[in-house]
């Protein structure tokens, strides 16, 4: 068997034929083991033990599907195809890229596809391994990938200009130099032609250009014909065949059945010609893109339209093809013919209202003789619906004012939605009182009292400035009084204080600052009054009782008790604590559960407290860590949990600290409370609605209010009124 010489052709003759007597053709595996890894190779031990899909005696000592998995080099370049029918040059650049796997030493070659190329793309080499030109046993492999080099696959030679990133890193690293990229050559190689220009080819200019449209506003004023109105266009430009349609924009209910469409498209001539010739001839001269401009005015057929804007993509062409950078939009001319027509028309007045159904439903049913659904403030519903825990529900509780001793004992609770402006009243049923409870008003919109309900237009309702603690509300003939709120509507006032003054800090020490500069020696009488009333140990705090003691007196009837409540909540002196009475019942309430539920895990529980506290704060909120404890499966039921996170120590972002939850889950101090139903009832009611049919109130806010601390210094430093001292001491 001899080695066909590389210097005469490849044809019949000229070489033997290796596979000639041979009757097997199967390939013999040959194992080794190199690293306690067994594996196949192409050739036997003696002759080379290095496989020659590797760099030439370069092989890894472990196998190339475990070193080089999925790592592939990345080699962009391109070849040249002769196109000896096209006038205007020799060749085509066909770019392409050369992928090598580096596991198993294959090649692949693809050329991205371009839409409207008329060339067959895509996958033009599969993958596998490429022999050497001229040689039967040798393939490429990473040392004859760079750039630079010719490479000849199959007969066709490939110049790489380029790599990625990741290639020339593992080049460099294998000590290959990788040289700087080269720039792509011309499309097509042009050559020297003193022809006449070539003619007008409407196909490559639609290959160019198609799907791409040039967008005008315009008008068209015709209102000095009878009748005559202020049209407004849109003209729309197809660069792809210098064809032009002319849209007309009809504003919904405007009296015009015309369609429209103003002009179809078509070429549009400078000027009408004066005869149209049937047999053919010269094209008429038509508008093109260097005609429309903002400002321009076009001739169509006798009509003057005015171009007025254009869309951002018509900007950027005429910046990138003809340098524009001013795009100044020109105003359109009032029409005051509409404006006279509407000034002399007067607003519909609708009949009053009859008593049936809503205003809303009573309204459309008027306009219209077909039903239709009310139209309801949609952004308003998305923006305040529930979001996860945040309800955008504003609860409050409420007491009867009546003469009758029975209905003042009587609990109330109004729910504000704030999605679609409604309230909601429910009663809190209390035992042996001869109510059941439950719901007592439905959800609607409640009416300010003494209005007259049959108008035509809708008399106004109670909105959510109205609900604020103190606040009197008139539901259905029935005077409210709001007593308390829970801890989320008060939350969400105070974030949103620009909305609900009687939430606002700001505005609350403004009042109280101007009253005390009004009064001669006001300010300094008034910390010296109570300079003796702070706590002996800690000079900086004052009771709550005296701090509300202290504020009636300077403000009278000009302060609310939600005022009040605000500064007390942003002046507390101890966050997050508790009455101990009620802390210490819940938590009795809260072992005699666990006792019989048999659970006590607390080393468990304290492991998944620390491992939710990535930052190792010492805090979580109030819904993490109710996920948590009903993950560990604590057998309490859900409103004696709410009352147990309500007792617990919190920070000022109303965090809970986890350690004083396991302080008061700790079994070795346990207290002692002996509770009775009663007892367990008035816990019990401390708990949050979870239910309008089933509401449990939390403890009234007077008793909150009345416990606790206010930091006097911080008030004081707050108010800011240091100078009054000085100047009203003589």
């Amino acid at each position: 068997m001899s080695i066909r010489n590389p210097r005469l052709p490849l044809l019949p003759g000229y070489a033997t034929n290796p596979m000639i007597g041979r009757k097997s053709f199967g390939v013999r595996p040959i194992f080794t083991t190199i690293d306690n890894v067994n594996m196949l190779i192409d050739k036997p031990e003696g002759v080379n033990r290095v496989p020659s899909l590797y760099c030439r005696k370069q092989a890894p000592d472990l196998p190339t599907w475990i070193m080089y998995d999925k790592n592939i080099l990345r080699f962009q370049g391109y070849f040249q195809q002769t196109m000896h029918e096209m006038h205007i040059g020799t060749h085509i650049l066909r770019k392409v890229d050369i992928l090598f796997y580096l596991e198993d030493g294959t090649i692949k070659v693809m050329e991205p596809k371009t839409d409207n190329s008329g060339l067959t793309q895509g996958n033009l080499i599969s993958r596998q391994r490429i022999r050497l030109p001229f040689s039967y046993d040798l393939y490429y492999d990473v040392l004859d990938l760079n750039i630079g080099r010719n490479v000849t696959f199959f007969g066709k030679v490939f110049k790489i200009v380029n790599c990625d990133n990741f290639t020339r890193v593992f080049l460099n690293r294998l000590g290959i130099n990788v040289p700087d990229p080269i720039p792509w050559p011309d499309a097509i190689e042009r050559t020297p032609d003193t022809r006449k220009p070539p003619k007008h080819r409407p196909f490559k200019q639609f290959l160019d250009f198609d799907r791409q449209v040039l967008r005008f506003y315009g008008y068209w004023d015709d209102r000095d014909s009878e009748f005559g109105t202020l049209h407004h266009l849109e003209i729309h430009y197809f660069l792809a065949d210098d064809t032009i349609e002319i849209k007309e924009v009809i504003a919904p209910n405007s009296g015009i059945e015309a369609a429209p469409m103003f002009l179809k498209r078509m070429r549009l001539p400078r000027k009408i010609p004066a005869r149209i010739e049937m047999t053919g001839g010269p094209l008429v001269p038509s508008y093109s893109p260097a005609d429309l401009s903002i400002g321009a005015v076009l001739n169509v057929f006798g009509r003057k339209v005015v171009l007025t804007d254009c869309d951002p993509f018509t900007k950027e062409y005429y910046r990138v093809t003809y340098g524009f950078d001013t795009f100044t939009t020109l105003s359109m001319p009032q029409d005051t013919s509409k404006e006279c027509i509407s000034a002399n028309m007067a607003d519909r007045e609708l009949p009053p209202w009859n008593g049936y159904g809503s205003y809303d439903d009573s309204a459309e049913n008027c306009r219209t003789v077909e039903p239709k659904a009310i139209h309801r403030d949609f952004m308003k519903f998305l923006n305040k619906d529930r979001i996860g825990f945040d309800s955008h529900v504003l609860r409050f509780a409420a007491r009867l004012i009546s003469d009758n001793p029975i209905d003042v004992r009587r609990y109330f609770i109004i729910k504000y939605f704030l999605c679609d402006d409604t309230i909601g009243v429910f009663e809190l049923g209390e035992r042996n009182s001869g109510f059941k409870g439950g719901k007592f008003f439905r959800r609607d919109k409640m009416y300010l009292p003494d209005v007259d309900f049959f108008v035509p237009k809708e008399p106004p309702t109670y909105t959510d400035q109205d609900m604020w603690v103190g606040n009197e509300l008139v539901v259905n003939k029935h005077r409210f009084r709001l007593i308390a709120a829970d801890e989320y509507a008060l939350r969400y006032m105070e974030l949103n204080a620009e909305q609900y003054p009687m939430a606002n800090i700001a505005l609350i020490m403004d009042k109280i600052r101007r009253t005390l500069a009004s009064q001669d020696n006001g300010y300094k009488n008034f910390v010296a009054r109570y300079m003796e009333a702070t706590d002996p140990e800690k000079k900086e705090l004052m009771s709550v009782r005296c701090f509300k003691q202290a504020l009636k007196e300077i403000m009278c009837e000009k302060m609310t008790e939600h005022e009040f409540l605000t500064l007390t909540r942003f002046f507390r002196g101890d966050p997050g604590k508790e009455k101990s009475p009620r802390r210490d019942m819940i938590r009795s309430l809260v072992f005699t559960e666990l006792t019989r539920g048999l659970w006590d895990d607390r080393e468990r529980l304290r492991e998944g407290l620390m491992h939710a506290d990535e930052a190792g704060s010492g805090v979580l909120s109030k819904e993490r860590l109710r996920q948590l404890l009903r993950a560990n499966r604590l057998p309490i039921n859900p409103d004696l949990l709410d009352c147990m996170l309500q007792v617990l120590v919190r920070d000022e972002n109303c965090n809970i600290q986890y350690d004083d939850l396991m302080t008061f889950l700790d079994f070795q101090t346990r207290p002692v409370y002996n509770l009775t139903d009663a007892d367990y009832e008035k816990v019990v009611r401390h708990a949050p609605p979870v239910k309008d049919t089933e509401c449990k109130l939390w403890a009234d806010m007077d008793i909150d209010i009345e416990g606790g601390f206010v930091n006097w210094s911080a008030f004081l430093c707050q108010l800011n009124l240091e100078h009054l001292v000085k100047e009203q001491t003589p």
